[in-house]
Order: C-alpha cells, then sequence, then structure tokens
C-alpha cells in the first residue's frame, strides 16, 4: 500500500502513541526528502530507521499507518470537516515555519482567511473595565483594514475579539482545543457555530475530541504561529496568555501589549512584557502599523 504525502499526513496524527514530537520529527524528515511523493511500507521502514525512533512508536507506526481503522477515521474526518495538511499548497505558511507545527488542521469555514494579514489577540479570561475600554478603543479601526483576529474561544478577551471582528464586518480566525464538534466552553456554542459558517474555526483534533488540560497551551502554538503580532490586552503574572506571547517571542514574531495601571494584578502581565521589550499600544494605529508593515509583499 502506497500513501501520498496528505494521506500520510492525515493518518499519522490519529495513531496512538504518537503525539506532537513524533509527528513534528517525521514531517522535518519528509521536508529533507524532496524527491518523496509516496509513503510505502519500505519507506516508512526507512524513515523510522533514520530517526532512530524508539522500537515501540517504530511498531505503533508501522502496525497502524496502513490500517483500515486508521483510514476510516480519516473518512469520519473528511465527512464533517475540510483538512489542510503540512504539504499542501494551502497550509499557511507562517504557521508551517514555526518549530512544531501541526501536520493536520482541521477546518470549518472560509480557509482562504488565512491568507489575510493576522494579528493574535488574547487576554484575560475575566477581563476588566479596563481591558473592554482599550479593546473598544484600538480593535474597530483594526478590523477595517481588513486584518483578520485569530483567537481561541475562550470566555473574555477572545470572545471579545471574535465579536469585534463580526460587529465591525472583519474578519476572525477561532484556534480551539477540542474537535469541531465540541464547543468549550459551552455558553460559546452560538458564537462559534456563527464563526463555522461565515468565518473560521481551526482544530489540530479529530472529530470526537472532548478538551483536555494540555490541549490548550498546544493550542496557543497555533494562535501565536499563524499570525504576525499578538496583542495582549490584558494578563495576570503566569497567565496562558503570557505562554502565547512567549510563543510568539519564540519564533520572532512581534508581541504587542496593552500597559496598565501598576496596582491592577490582571496588567502585570502586560507591563512584563513591555518592561522586556514588548511595543507598548496606545492606539489603533501602533497595531495597523506592526501588522501590515510586516505583511508587505
Amino acid at each position: 500500500m502506497q500513501l501520498t504525502l496528505r494521506d500520510f499526513f492525515m493518518r499519522l496524527p490519529l495513531i496512538s502513541g504518537i503525539g506532537l514530537k513524533t509527528t513534528t520529527a517525521c514531517w522535518r524528515w519528509v521536508e529533507c526528502q524532496p524527491e518523496l511523493t509516496q509513503i510505502g511500507p519500505t519507506t516508512l521502514a526507512r524513515l523510522c530507521q533514520e530517526m532512530a525512533l524508539p522500537p515501540k512508536k517504530a511498531d505503533h507506526l508501522q502496525h497502524q499507518l496502513f490500517s483500515t481503522a486508521i483510514g476510516e477515521q480519516v473518512t469520519t474526518n473528511l465527512t464533517h470537516t475540510g483538512c489542510l495538511t503540512i504539504v499542501d499548497a494551502g497550509y499557511p505558511q507562517p504557521l508551517r515555519e514555526t518549530f512544531a507545527p501541526p501536520v493536520a488542521l482541521y477546518f470549518l469555514g472560509d480557509v482562504r482567511l488565512v491568507h489575510a494579514p493576522q494579528l493574535a489577540v488574547v487576554g484575560s479570561r475575566k477581563p476588566s473595565p479596563y481591558a473592554l475600554a482599550a479593546m473598544r478603543l484600538l480593535l474597530p479601526n483594526v478590523v477595517q483594514k481588513r486584518i483578520c483576529l485569530v483567537s481561541g474561544l475562550a470566555q473574555g478577551v477572545d470572545t471579545l475579539a471574535h465579536q469585534a471582528a463580526l460587529a465591525y464586518r472583519g474578519r476572525t480566525i477561532a484556534v480551539i482545543g477540542t474537535g469541531l464538534d465540541q464547543c468549550y466552553p459551552a455558553t460559546n456554542r452560538s458564537l462559534m457555530r456563527e464563526l463555522c459558517q461565515s468565518q473560521l474555526v481551526f482544530s489540530e483534533y479529530p472529530w470526537g475530541t472532548h478538551g483536555a488540560r494540555h490541549h490548550f497551551p498546544e493550542r496557543n502554538r497555533i494562535i501565536a504561529g499563524l499570525a504576525s503580532s499578538t496583542l495582549v490586552v490584558e494578563a495576570a503574572h503566569h497567565s496562558g496568555s503570557l505562554i502565547t506571547a512567549n510563543i510568539a517571542l519564540q519564533e520572532n514574531r512581534n508581541v504587542l501589549a496593552i500597559p496598565g495601571a501598576v496596582n491592577n494584578p490582571n496588567s502585570v502581565g502586560t507591563n512584563e512584557l513591555i518592561l522586556a521589550g514588548a511595543k507598548p499600544i496606545l492606539k489603533p494605529e501602533h497595531i495597523i502599523e506592526e501588522v501590515l508593515v510586516d505583511n508587505l509583499p
């Protein structure tokens, strides 16, 4: 049996015992074989040997990759969602260039949105009135410049970012930490339904996958990887938003932060980012110039 590279990367993350580290290593190996167009048992054996995979992982790969069960899972996913694999021409190039890109991304909605200039927007799940006012001041002009807002559909700042894009007839992408048939939090189900119909929702998790604690930090790397700049609206010390900001820094992306009062615990994270070199955002133009300059041809 011979698999196209697209089929190989759709099947690979579905194999039990194979995680992000292994899927990334397989992608790097394929990248170094420009003549490769298919994966069969012989090529797979060479991949396992040259990557020096532990015997248990190699066994999982060789026994499951070509199985009927994995093929049926692929069919189930494609029945419900679209899928971009890392070898597809439409896969977002900024994400492909990151340290650990997802080798398969499931989606619902308008996948053409990945080609718009992207701004990741992250922040507190319980934003203060100051954060709400800052977003109302900053985001409308950004959206009207056709900049796509990328966020994670979580409560608080994420939800407000998606809603701002909708309210001002703009573009937004949600990256979620469950399968596309699930919604977390459940209170955002109607918002997610609207995004699936008129915008774009991404997940690296197959249909039917429930949320798990480790999914959300993994989801954050996709949010940071899609965008040229990440805006942190409000963040307490050690918050999840700072994880996304740190990933963006590691990927050499711009980090932007809204300064806050020194006595506000929810502004500690953003103020520390600015102290460390993030660009302080005082007006919409500060965001627009960062995003659009980075997206010039």
